[in-house]
């Protein structure tokens, strides 16, 4: 059976953030699609590349992470986020679990977010 290559859009308002994650999942196999450095370019990249998953920062300029995830979502109910942040809040934290979407904190970790990735 052939697997079909995930894909992504990688946002957070770290530009070496992005760089980094957009490398290593390209040797990871996985196709990325595009990256942004806050919440407008999130929702105007998901809505112009329809991603497997949205990688995303919470605490960035121009429109919150958790903006961007409710405009997304608007648009695909069904949309599937990852969200990795160096914000480490109880609130937070409750709000993405209400929501269904995995947190993984900075400094993350590769492997898992692959894992989710192809879940």
């Amino acid at each position: 059976m052939i697997k079909m290559q995930r894909s992504v859009i990688v946002i957070d308002d770290d530009e070496d953030t992005v760089r980094l994650f957009s490398e290593f999942l390209e040797e990871s196999d996985i196709k990325v699609l595009g990256g942004g450095y806050d919440g407008t370019t999130a929702i105007k990249l998901y809505k112009e590349t329809k991603p497997d998953v949205v990688l995303i920062d919470i605490m960035m300029p121009n429109g919150t992470g958790f903006h961007a995830i409710r405009k997304i979502q608007e648009v695909n109910p069904n949309a599937k986020f990852i969200v990795v942040s160096g914000v480490s809040d109880y609130l937070i934290e409750e709000k993405l679990e209400k929501l269904g979407i995995p947190l993984i904190q900075k400094p993350f970790n590769l492997k898992q977010i692959l894992s989710i990735i192809n879940a």
